[in-house]
């Protein structure tokens, strides 16, 4: 007779030790969140053109970014119910069909309300993909490489807005106006077919669903257990001051980089590129250091970090466009990196797609409001678009590092080595 080996996969590299299954689910959540990413910056970069033909202001198409951000939260809850009850795949290919027709249908507007009206419903698939994407990536993804996992997660958004702005600056050049870019963001609705064959469902098991619902019964029990509601409750606030943080020195830009710098796409593509470079270096380090480190560690070294940079990012210090590009990735948005692991840590496996779904889109609403508030300190209150961008992405800042700071004992630091498999599910810690 003979026997078969067995393979301890903990002793292969940490990119070997997942299985092909558990590779095609992340990937099928990565490429999710880049088509997602590339759909929802295209609009960032034709946004002066859109006010200029509807003959609205740049604040009023900023006020389409807040709406978005806030339908995000109805359609992350409901893909995160969806997800818990029936599985994580099919909200995942509705969403996508849902992002990619909205955006799809804007080739066509005929005024800037419809425009209005579409971009706000694209919200509703953009939070569903979050909440069913990243559910389904990151309990699959084995515990020893998480960290690393999250930050290659979350910076596929800079993969998608670099996309964005490669594609919109070459097609811009050579004289396709801002509709044909809407058309090229219906294509994702293509990633659908290979997720329906190819990616394995994840979903925990009656069996599973029972043994998780005592266990975190008996943990709420216990003494000086932490109240879950409380812990909801700060994880929102985290959420909105990041995405806040994000938004101000993100949403903008390109609209500053036209508008006030007067540049050419051929001069402010690679820009956008560079920011978009340094957001995937800092996901991935971010995510790094938030395994082997700390999680509010990580986010904190941003915080602090991207203050000297930002003068580099508007411009302030001559010849310093590029370094502060790259810069302001790295720290401005490198930081999101840690929260895909952040999250899903925090929630036992049978609610954790609805709890992470309503978490971070409750953060997307309240930080729904930055990029109107940037615009409006340059349109009604008369400053630069460069100051207004420093202070807002500054202040937002500041603010999240006293959040981390003087957070509760022990809040998020249960995100080091955490376990979010769906065979063995948290516990609040």
């Amino acid at each position: 007779m003979s026997s078969v080996a067995t393979i301890d996969r903990t002793q292969l590299p940490w990119w070997r030790e997942p299985t092909g299954g558990q590779w095609i689910s992340f990937l099928a959540a990565w490429f999710g969140w880049v088509l997602d990413a590339f759909d929802f910056t295209i609009f960032l970069l034709v946004m002066p053109q859109i006010a200029g033909e509807f003959h609205v202001t740049v604040t009023a198409t900023a006020w389409t970014i807040t709406l978005t951000l806030m339908l995000r939260l109805v359609g992350g809850v409901a893909a995160g119910w969806a997800a818990d009850k029936w599985g994580r795949k099919t909200p995942l290919m509705i969403s996508v069909l849902w992002f990619a027709a909205c955006d799809g249908a804007i080739a066509f507007a005929p005024s800037f309300a419809v425009v209005f009206a579409l971009r706000t419903l694209f919200g509703l698939g953009m939070g569903a993909e979050w909440a069913s994407g990243t559910t389904l990536a990151m309990e699959n993804w084995p515990k020893r490489s998480r960290g690393i996992a999250s930050g290659m997660l979350q910076g596929s958004w800079a993969i998608g807005y670099l996309l964005a702005s490669l594609i919109g600056s070459a097609m811009l050049q050579h004289g396709f106006g801002w509709r044909s870019l809407f058309i090229v963001a219906a294509i994702p609705a293509v990633l659908v077919l290979p997720i329906r064959i190819f990616v394995p469902e994840s979903l925990p098991t009656e069996a599973q669903k029972a043994e998780d619902k005592a266990a975190a019964k008996a943990e709420a029990e216990a003494p000086g257990a932490r109240n879950l509601g409380a812990t909801v409750g700060w994880a929102c606030f985290y959420t909105a001051l990041a995405f806040a943080a994000y938004y101000a020195i993100s949403s903008l830009y390109p609209t500053f980089l036209k508008t006030e710098l007067h540049l050419t796409p051929a001069e402010w593509g690679p820009l956008i590129s560079w920011y978009n470079v340094g957001m995937m270096v800092g996901s991935l380090g971010c995510g790094y250091l938030a395994a082997r480190w700390s999680p509010v560690g990580a986010i904190l070294l941003c915080s602090v970090l991207v203050l000297p940079t930002l003068p580099l990012y508007v411009g302030w210090v001559p010849g310093g466009l590029t370094a502060g590009a790259f810069l302001g990735g790295v720290f401005g948005a490198g930081f999101c990196g840690v929260t895909p692991l952040l999250l899903t840590s925090m929630f036992p496996a049978h609610v954790r797609a609805r709890s992470i779904g309503f978490v971070y889109h409750v953060g997307a609403c309240f930080a729904a409001f930055a990029p109107p508030l940037t615009s409006t300190l340059h349109d009604s209150y008369g400053f630069t678009y460069a100051k207004a961008i420093l202070l807002a992405t500054g202040g937002f800042h500041v603010v999240l590092g006293l959040a981390l700071v003087l957070r509760p004992r022990g809040l998020f630091d249960a995100a080091k080595g955490s376990d979010v498999s769906a065979e063995a599910p948290l516990v609040e810690a």
